[in-house]
């Protein structure tokens, strides 16, 4: 595919600044280190600030690059041999498997290791996972959060469910209330996101999985053990299909489901009367509320319950990770700073970061919201990475989105669905 200059964007870490590229980007200084990733807008300006200290510490300029089409842009400068960047920002957990299983990164420093043990602890094994000595962590988004408004549900005499079984029926108790007059559908949901449109649902699959099946089959899943056709997933299917397509489940039915833009579907639980009760997205979906909403007074979150109400439910995330393609004492520098508090204290100041980090004080490096996302994170309960970004890129970030999207809307089976994606992943494994 031809390289989108369109869809770049590169911040120069030194002046501080940020520009939307309408021509082909600037060649960075040779003495400049170059990160390339996928934030863009805000996230590139607090990244890019997160990176001065490293500037003004060691006098070495730092230039960041980022994409709207990541994964490609990537693929194609990697495997030219001649424009690898320094560093790269992968939320794919698969494309870094990839990465390393074709020798195309460099081992990380022992500085950076010793900087990952020494700031994650136990946690550090949970984010590095597949990919030990090759990739570092950086930024997290717990996804297995449900929001809510605590006045709705008061109002209503709804309680936040302890178990998988009891969120089934609770969604079954205010699907019948919506025959009254309260009007109000269980769920706000809809998927559609441009050439990602579907990565909304592959979410909702992989949280039911997780919390109707547990770790144990969630993990033989996404190792490949158990197939997509397994009774296990297909159950899992056909709950989402009950619970959050059928008819009532959700605001607007399945047009707005298949045509409301992701960013925008929590809108009607802020309307007045609220149009849905609970809302399942990542810690990120903060930045897609009203601006006057508080959280933790006007909206609420709680972490999709499991099958044992005894136990701390688990949590999927999304978890981007810092792979090194250049084997530079300087690169190597930088990566250790990017894996210190420093390397994201002042994105976590101006909020939309978490870390995973144990060496941090939370009162102090993080927002008051984002304080109770990190404290989820850090509570002990098990945490696994996103299914879909476990596949190699052009399934988990391509087909899959197309193919559920399409059984969403009706238009492919159910067995067609998980025939079209088995026979994709055991064709990807062929050698």
């Amino acid at each position: 595919m031809k390289r989108s200059t369109a869809s770049l964007i590169v911040v120069a870490i030194a002046g501080a600044t940020f520009a939307a590229c309408d021509s082909p980007s600037p060649t960075p200084d040779r003495d400049a280190i170059e990160i390339f990733g996928p934030y863009r807008g805000a996230e590139a300006d607090n990244f890019a600030a997160s990176l001065k200290g490293f500037e003004q510490d060691t006098g070495i300029e730092v230039h960041y690059t980022g994409s709207a089409d990541f994964v490609s842009d990537l693929q194609q400068r990697v495997e030219s041999g001649l424009d690898a960047p320094d560093i790269a920002v992968v939320p794919q957990r698969g494309l870094i498997t990839d990465l390393v299983e074709r020798d195309l990164v460099v081992a990380l420093d022992d500085r950076t290791l010793t900087a990952i043990d020494e700031n994650y602890g136990g946690r550090a094994d949970d984010l590095t996972r597949g990919a030990d000595g090759f990739v570092a962590p950086y930024r997290i988004a717990p996804k297995s959060l449900v929001w809510y408004r605590p006045d709705v549900f008061t109002q209503h005499g709804w309680e936040v469910p302890a178990t998988f079984d009891e969120l089934v029926d609770l969604v079954d108790r205010i699907g019948a209330e919506d025959t009254t007059d309260a009007g109000i559908a269980p769920w706000c949901f809809a998927m559609a996101a441009g050439t990602a449109t579907g990565w909304a649902a592959t979410d909702w699959v992989e949280d039911v999985v997780l919390h109707q099946a547990g770790t144990d089959a969630y993990d033989q899943w996404t190792a490949g053990t158990l197939a997509w056709d397994d009774p296990t997933i297909r159950q899992a299917l056909t709950t989402v299909d009950d619970l959050v397509v059928a008819a009532g489940r959700s605001v607007g039915g399945l047009r707005r489901i298949l045509q409301g833009d992701v960013t925008e579907a929590s809108a009607p639980m802020f309307a007045d009367p609220p149009g849905c009760a609970m809302y399942k997205q990542a810690s990120f979906a903060q930045s897609w509320f009203p601006d006057d909403v508080v959280i933790g007074e006007d909206v609420d979150f709680f972490v999709m319950p499991g099958t044992d109400p005894a136990e701390s439910s688990p949590m999927i995330i999304g978890a981007d990770g810092l792979v090194q393609f250049n084997d530079d004492q300087r690169v190597d520098e930088l990566m250790a700073y990017l894996v210190s508090p420093d390397g994201g204290r002042e994105w976590a100041r101006r909020g939309g970061y978490l870390s995973g980090r144990t060496s941090v004080d939370l009162d102090t490096y993080y927002t008051d919201t984002d304080r109770q996302f990190a404290e989820v994170l850090l509570d002990g309960r098990e945490l696994r990475f996103d299914a879909s970004d476990l596949m190699p890129p052009e399934i988990g970030s391509g087909l899959l989105w197309r193919e559920i999207t399409a059984w969403v809307a009706g238009t492919s089976s159910l067995d067609g669905f998980v025939t079209t994606i088995d026979d994709a992943i055991a064709a990807s494994d062929t050698p």
